[in-house]
C-alpha cells in the first residue's frame, strides 16, 4: 500500500489518496464506512482530480491539514483537508487554475446501501434508506472552475436536524480557522529536520487517535488492510485495547502531554470491573461498551481482493493476561512524572483489587499480546508484565502508606526464571525453545537489566532468528503459519534497546528504516513487505507511533535520528 494521507478530529478520520477520500466512517472511528473505496471500488468515495495525467504531491501543512498538489503541463492545483474541531465534517478548500472534476459517490453501511439524493439550494443530501442518518455537501459541484471553491461535507445521524434543516447558519470559514489555531498550538509542526517531523507526525497521530467525548485510544483507524496481500489476516482495530491505550498514555506524558495521558487512563479506569478480571475485554468500543462480535462483511471484495474484510474482533473474547501490567505501568508512568499521590488514593480501591486478582491468578495460561488464536500458552512476556503489575502496585502503595503483599511477586518471579529459560536464554513460553521479540520489553519494563546475560544471550537469539536486513520480525510463525513481514514495533523495541547499550548508530537506523515506504509522510503501518517496501496491515498503526516517541526520548540528546 503507497503512503496515505490521514486526517482526523478526535471523533472520527479520514484516508486520502491522492486526493480521493478512499477510508472515512460516521459517526465515529467505529462506525460503517460511508467512503469506502479503500476495500472495495464501489465502497464509495470523495475525489477530486484533474482531467490530465499530473505530479502529485502530498504533505502535511500542520498538523491534520493534509496538502494534495497537483502539477499538470496546463497549470497547478492544490486541495487543503481539514475535519473541524467539534463536527462530524471534511472541509475541503480548492484552490486552483485548472478545471477540476469533482465525484462524490457515498456508499452507507460499508458499502451496502446507495443513498437517496435529494438536491437542495444550499447543496445536495444523501440519506441512508435504512435509517435517519444523511450526508449533505455544500456547494453541490461536479466540476471545480479557477480559482478554486470550499467543499463543506456534513454528517448527521437525523436527517429531521441534520444539513439543511435546521435553520442555523453554519460556516466553513470560521470553523476552519478555529481547527486550524487549535492544531497549530496543540501539535506545531515547527521541525527542521527529519527527528522532529518524526517526532511531530507521532504526536499528531496519538493525539487524533483518542475519542475526544471519553478519551479512549483507537488502536488504528482501519479495519481489514491485509498483513500479506490477497491473504486473511485481516482484523479490525478501530477499538480500544488497554495494552495500546496504555502505551499512548506512556509517550503523551513522555512528551509532557500530562492531560492527555490521564484522560486515557481514566477512561481504562472506568472500563475496570470488580466481579472477574479487572480488564474482562481487552478491547472496548470508543465510549467504553462491550466490543462487537467479529463478523465477515462478504459483499466487500476486500484490499486488492484481500478477503474476508471484517468489523468487530474477535480478540475481545480471548484472556490476555498482560494488560494489566502494562495499565498498572501507565499508572505508575503518570505519578512519576506529576507526584499526584491524591490521584493514587482515589484510585487504590482499583489498584489494590488488580494487585489481588493478578497474585491469585497468575498461574492461568492466555493468548497473550499477539492474541493467538491457537492453544492458551504460559507466555513469558504476559508472565512478566503480571510481575510488573505486582511491583509497581506495590511501590506506588508504599508512596501512600499502603501495603500489599510481596510474596506471589517473588513466587511469579522464580516460576518465570525455572520455566521461562532454556539454554541461558528466555523463551516464548514456557515448553518453548523460540524467541518472541516482545522479549525485548523485559528491561524496557525493568523486569531485568539489560545486560543481565540471560537477556544477552536473548537478544543475540532474536538478532539470529528475527533480525534481517534492519527489519524485525516479531515471531517465526503461529496458529495461521509463518510470520511473513516484519513487524514495525519489534523494530521500535530493539532501537530502544540498543539505545541502552549503548549503539545509538543501530537504533536510528532501525527507526529509519521503518519510515523508508512513508514519503515524506512518516506515518507508520503495522507491518513492512521489504520487497516492495511497503506497509501492510493496518494503518497508521498507534502503538508503533508511541513506542517511536518513546524511543526518540531515549535516544535524544546522544544523536540524531
Amino acid at each position: 500500500m503507497r503512503p496515505l494521507g490521514f486526517i482526523s478530529n478526535g471523533l472520527t478520520s479520514a484516508l486520502i489518496d491522492n486526493g480521493s477520500v478512499v477510508w472515512l466512517v460516521f459517526p465515529r472511528f467505529d462506525s460503517p464506512s460511508i467512503f469506502g473505496k479503500l476495500l472495495d471500488d464501489e465502497g464509495g468515495e470523495f475525489s477530486i482530480f484533474p482531467e490530465d495525467e499530473c505530479d502529485v504531491s502530498v504533505s502535511y501543512v500542520n498538523a491534520n491539514v493534509l496538502s494534495t498538489k497537483f502539477r499538470c503541463g496546463q497549470g497547478e492545483a492544490e486541495i487543503m483537508d481539514v475535519m473541524p474541531i467539534g463536527e462530524r465534517s471534511l472541509v475541503r478548500v480548492v484552490r486552483t487554475t485548472i478545471p477540476l472534476k469533482v465525484k462524490v459517490k457515498p456508499m452507507f453501511h460499508y458499502g451496502l446501501y446507495k443513498p437517496i439524493v435529494e438536491e437542495h439550494e444550499e447543496g445536495v443530501r444523501f440519506m441512508n434508506p435504512k435509517s435517519r442518518e444523511c450526508l449533505a455537501l455544500t456547494p453541490n459541484l461536479h466540476v471545480i472552475s479557477p480559482p478554486g471553491a470550499t467543499l463543506y461535507l456534513i454528517y448527521s445521524t437525523a436527517r429531521d436536524y441534520g444539513p439543511f434543516k435546521k435553520r442555523i447558519e453554519r460556516k466553513a470559514e470560521k470553523s476552519l480557522r478555529a481547527t486550524l489555531n487549535y492544531w497549530e498550538r496543540k501539535v506545531p509542526f515547527k521541525g527542521t529536520d527529519e527527528t522532529d517531523r518524526i517526532r511531530e507526525v507521532s504526536l499528531m497521530v496519538l493525539l487524533s487517535s483518542i475519542y475526544s467525548p471519553t478519551g479512549a485510544s483507537i488502536a488504528a483507524p482501519t479495519t481489514s488492510l491485509p498483513e500479506i496481500e490477497g491473504g486473511g489476516r485481516n482484523w479490525d482495530y478501530r477499538y480500544t485495547w488497554v495494552r495500546d491505550s496504555s502505551m499512548v498514555s506512556e509517550a503523551l506524558l513522555s512528551t509532557g502531554y500530562i492531560v492527555e495521558s490521564r484522560r486515557i487512563i481514566n477512561f481504562l479506569l472506568g472500563s475496570m470491573t470488580f466481579s472477574s478480571k479487572p480488564f474482562l475485554h481487552p478491547l472496548y468500543t470508543v465510549d467504553g461498551g462491550d466490543p462487537p462480535p467479529e463478523r465477515e462483511i462478504k459483499w466487500l471484495s476486500g484490499f486488492k481482493g484481500s478477503k474476508p474484510v471484517r468489523v468487530g474482533n474477535g480478540a475481545a473474547s480471548q484472556v490476555q493476561l498482560d494488560i494489566e501490567g502494562f495499565f498498572v505501568e501507565a499508572v505508575y508512568q503518570y505519578y512519576l512524572k506529576t507526584g499526584d499521590a491524591e490521584f493514587l488514593r482515589e484510585n487504590w480501591v482499583k489498584l489494590e483489587y488488580i494487585h489481588e486478582w493478578v497474585s491469585k491468578n497468575w498461574k492461568l495460561k492466555d493468548a497473550g499480546i499477539w492474541e493467538d488464536r491457537g492453544r492458551p500458552q504460559h507466555y513469558t512476556h504476559s508472565k512478566v508484565m503480571m510481575w510488573i503489575a505486582l511491583d509497581r502496585i506495590e511501590k506506588m502503595g508504599k508512596e501512600i502508606g499502603k501495603k500489599v503483599s510481596t510474596s506471589s511477586k517473588e513466587k511469579l518471579r522464580q516460576w518465570i526464571i525455572e520455566n521461562c529459560v532454556k539454554d541461558s536464554y528466555f523463551v516464548r513460553y514456557a515448553g518453548s525453545e523460540e524467541v518472541d521479540a516482545n522479549l525485548l520489553t523485559l528491561p524496557i519494563y525493568g523486569f531485568v537489566d539489560v545486560r543481565d546475560p540471560v537477556f544477552m544471550n536473548t537478544l543475540r537469539k532474536v538478532e539470529t532468528d528475527l533480525l534481517k536486513n534492519g527489519f524485525v520480525k516479531r515471531y517465526r510463525k503461529d496458529f495461521m503459519g509463518e510470520a511473513v513481514h516484519p513487524f514495525t514495533l519489534a523494530n521500535v523495541w530493539l532501537a530502544r534497546i540498543y539505545a541502552r547499550l549503548g549503539r545509538e548508530e543501530e537504533a536510528i537506523k532501525l527507526i529509519k528504516n521503518l519510515t523508508r515506504p512513508s514519503s515524506n509522510l512518516y506515518l507508520i503501518g503495522e507491518h513492512i513487505d521489504v520487497d516492495k517496501m511497503e506497509y501492510t496491515g493496518n494503518y497508521p498503526q498507534v502503538f508503533t507511533h508511541a513506542q517511536i516517541l518513546l524511543a526518540i526520548e531515549e535516544i535524544n540528546g546522544k544523536s540524531k535520528i
